[in-house]
């Protein structure tokens, strides 16, 4: 036993990280995902909204993550014609909103937001009644995540809960205790506000899942919450610094003997004879004793700017961004910089998207549009394949060294074509579709514009006479003919 003890001891001093001593401070927490997050969740919700509202850089980081995780919207693609009409008619209005104010991708952005603000988002699934504008009756209400009841624990209903989260044999989220309003808000005295039961299937619960058993999260600003308000302090403090400095003034020592005895006698006053107890640019005091006059200007206090970018650099990356992103400053960027740390933000922003927002969100939403809809009959009850959920296409640093650099991948076959098309955020179907009607615009009205490469080379010129007939007999119909080989135009 003492050997094992032993031994253990020195695995124990091989890590630095693992060693006790009288100073050490760190004391962490053994506690389970959920038993850390249940403890701090609402506190650093509150502080975070707190700081969305009033410190510019927080408010920037949550702009950030949802105009580059979701944009303009998080579209769906369907193979199929029928869902894809009804898709339109219902994700691109307001009838999908339980509020009426927002069209589906609006939703999405409301939902992200709430993620990185407050680290989760419940989204209840209404059925309503159909109409031409919601023609599948289904209905979206977004809930911040103040709407969990949190003080339920234990065994409720039969069913073991934690933090107003039912569980299943699996751990498995089978229903959520949820308030009808936000607990929050304005309520009638004396009024009691409870908790209602909301089976899963009807609950879209989209939080980012870092730790396995984990069932909720914090704010994504957690980690620079204490890091900006430090900023802002300090920001705040070199004002005030800035503002006394500012204050140049004069002293009169007046000759004299004043009634004042003690203490009161060397009090600075102004021009009225009142005590002084602030200061303002070019004021004159006064005050008895032998005469003189003696000007005050305090010194002026060093820059901040060192200490500043530091705290953003912290703040950025605790947040998942760049400095740039976060701070606007530009003035040390350069293409290989920006494209360096675009490259590693995409793939976060990548990872968001295709593991948290599309499983947790946009999937389950199209499922539950299919399901809404064969209840109504408007199609069967498998789901369609095919179904694409397209991210928004991410912006190019230089757009001619990308775009020269994406067209040799996919002429090498690195990349292949839907891919490169996905890049943009177009479906690539969709996209062959939309050439093949605009190339038929064209043909029928006898145009030919520099960016057809079935007629215009790649160097300007236009193509040989073999890909020129091609075309012609395409875009005729002569489908059942055979296009003259390049011998038979040099005959010619």
């Amino acid at each position: 036993m003492k050997l094992h003890l032993r031994a253990a001891w020195q695995a124990l001093r091989g890590y630095a990280a693992a060693q006790e001593n009288r100073a050490s401070t760190w004391s962490p927490s053994g506690g389970s995902a959920n038993g850390e997050v249940g403890m701090a969740a609402a506190s650093v919700a509150r502080r975070a909204r707190d700081a969305v509202r009033n410190d510019p850089y927080a408010a920037r980081i949550v702009d950030l993550w949802t105009g580059n995780a979701v944009g303009a919207g998080i579209t769906t693609r369907w193979p199929e014609t029928a869902h894809g009409a009804a898709w339109l008619s219902w994700a691109e209005s307001t009838a999908c909103d339980a509020e009426g104010k927002l069209d589906l991708y609006g939703l999405q952005a409301l939902a992200m937001r709430a993620v990185v603000e407050s680290g989760e988002c419940f989204i209840r699934l209404l059925t309503v009644p159909t109409s031409p504008r919601n023609p599948i009756g289904l209905s979206l209400q977004v809930l911040e995540s103040d709407h969990l009841d949190t003080a339920r624990n234990g065994v409720v209903n039969g069913a073991p809960t934690i933090q107003g989260i039912a569980l299943g044999n699996f751990g498995e989220p089978i229903g959520y205790w949820l308030f009808p309003t936000h607990p929050g808000a304005w309520m009638l005295p004396g009024a009691r506000l409870a908790s209602n039961f909301i089976p899963a299937r009807d609950v879209l619960h989209v939080f980012r899942k870092r730790r396995p058993g984990q069932l909720r999260d914090v704010s994504w600003l957690a980690p620079v919450l204490l890091r900006l308000r430090d900023l802002g302090d300090y920001e705040a403090a070199l004002l005030m610094k800035a503002k006394i400095e500012a204050c140049l003034a004069a002293v009169v020592t007046e000759e004299g003997e004043d009634t004042l005895t003690g203490p009161a006698a060397s009090l600075l006053r102004d021009a009225q004879g009142r005590a002084v107890e602030s200061f303002e640019p070019g004021m004159i005091l006064y005050r008895r004793g032998m005469g003189s006059v003696e000007v005050v200007n305090p010194s002026g206090g060093g820059s901040h700017t060192a200490f500043a970018r530091r705290a953003l650099e912290a703040a950025a990356v605790g947040a998942g961004l760049t400095y740039d992103q976060v701070s606007g400053d530009l003035t040390q960027a350069n293409y290989s910089s920006l494209r360096a740390g675009k490259i590693e933000f995409r793939r976060l922003c990548e990872q968001v998207q295709y593991g948290m927002l599309i499983p947790m969100l946009v999937r389950p939403i199209a499922e539950r549009f299919h399901a809404q809809g064969a209840l109504v009959g408007l199609w069967g009850d498998v789901m369609p394949k095919g179904v694409a959920h397209v991210p928004p296409a991410h912006e190019m640093i230089d757009p001619l060294k990308d775009t020269t650099a994406l067209i040799a991948q996919v002429r090498a076959g690195f990349v292949p074509q839907p891919e490169a098309a996905g890049a943009f955020g177009y479906d690539f179907r969709s996209a062959v579709e939309m050439i093949r009607e605009a190339n038929a615009a064209l043909d029928a009205a006898g145009i030919s514009l520099d960016t057809d490469p079935r007629r215009v080379a790649k160097s300007g010129g236009a193509q040989d006479a073999a890909q020129m007939a091609a075309v012609e007999l395409a875009a005729t119909g002569a489908a059942g003919s055979t296009a003259p080989t390049p011998a038979d135009t040099q005959t010619a």
